[in-house]
């Protein structure tokens, strides 16, 4: 297409947008809702796995070993966690280290003077993993090893949290499958009735010799408008709506929300593309289906 015919597309796109004023509205409100429902369901994900990644190391797994478990069984272990893929940080700590560490936190030194450490204090490990979900296996693989007494973790509430980003996701899916198909269904229409309204206009240009994509591409840039149009109301609400929460609910602790800015910019990316894509999408496929081109 030439650069006068692009102006020309764009223009009928902008006035086709125009004459069914009601129409076009239905359309970006039910688009703008999907997007909104969809950014609201990334920003938690985000959350959680933000949040996921802060459990699996707050607090640290605790290894303790048997009291009687000599260096070659602390060695062994030890090397098998330095090469663990899922094991972010390892910190050993000798019976000398603990017993100088209990020794600290009793504030009673003199009472502990003539005691021998060797036959009640172990060497103990400290373990952050990746994936708050492997604990339990982590936990099972390490049990294994001879001279590992017990494996302390903070089990339930990585359970808790992988359970949750699980259930983003398959509600996340449902819900946008559902909106998908219902804003899809109103594009549909939309170009459906512009297309019956300008079909006498369509006519003219076949006999005249337009090429298919002359008259197609009017429809493509309204849906394109519509798409652009619902990403922009969505992103606006939820970044409205993620920076009150943040006011409210942030924190300044270890635990707390990802940045406005950080959750913000995804939320725009993914609604721009995917508000713009499926109307495009579609309007593609209804012109091409109501026109016949």
């Amino acid at each position: 297409m030439k650069k006068h015919e692009w102006f020309y597309s764009f223009k009928a796109g902008f006035q086709g947008l125009r004459r069914h004023p009601l129409l076009t509205a239905a359309a970006v409100t039910t688009l703008s809702l999907m997007l909104f429902l969809l950014g609201a369901f990334t920003a938690i994900s985000m959350n959680a796995n933000h949040l996921s990644a802060i459990a699996a190391q707050q607090p640290p797994i605790e290894i303790t070993m048997l009291v009687s478990a000599g260096y070659e069984e602390v060695d062994e272990l030890a090397q098998y966690l330095h090469s663990h893929p899922h094991v972010q940080e390892l910190a050993i700590t000798t019976p000398r280290q603990n017993f100088e560490q209990f020794k600290e936190d009793m504030g009673k030194e003199e009472l502990w003077r003539d005691f021998d450490y060797t036959l009640s204090i172990p060497y103990t490990m400290s373990v952050r993993l990746d994936d708050p979900g492997y604990g339990e296996t982590f936990r099972e693989e390490v049990m294994e090893f001879t001279g590992v007494k017990e494996v302390l973790m903070e089990s339930r509430l990585m359970a808790l949290l992988d359970t949750v980003k699980s259930w983003i996701r398959r509600v996340g899916v449902l819900v946008f499958a559902v909106l998908a198909v219902t804003s899809a269904v109103v594009v549909a229409n939309t170009v459906r009735i512009a297309v019956l309204s300008r079909s006498r206009e369509i006519n003219i240009m076949k006999y005249v010799g337009s090429t298919n994509a002359f008259i197609r591409t009017p429809f493509i840039v309204e849906g394109a408008v519509i798409g652009l149009a619902g990403a922009f109301f969505s992103s606006l609400a939820s970044a409205l709506l993620y920076n009150r929460l943040l006011q409210s609910f942030g924190g300044q602790g270890t635990f707390s929300l990802l940045s406005g800015p950080e959750v913000i910019s995804r939320l725009i990316m993914v609604n721009v593309l995917t508000g713009v894509l499926l109307c495009v999408l579609v309007s593609a496929l209804s012109v091409r289906k109501y026109a016949r081109v």
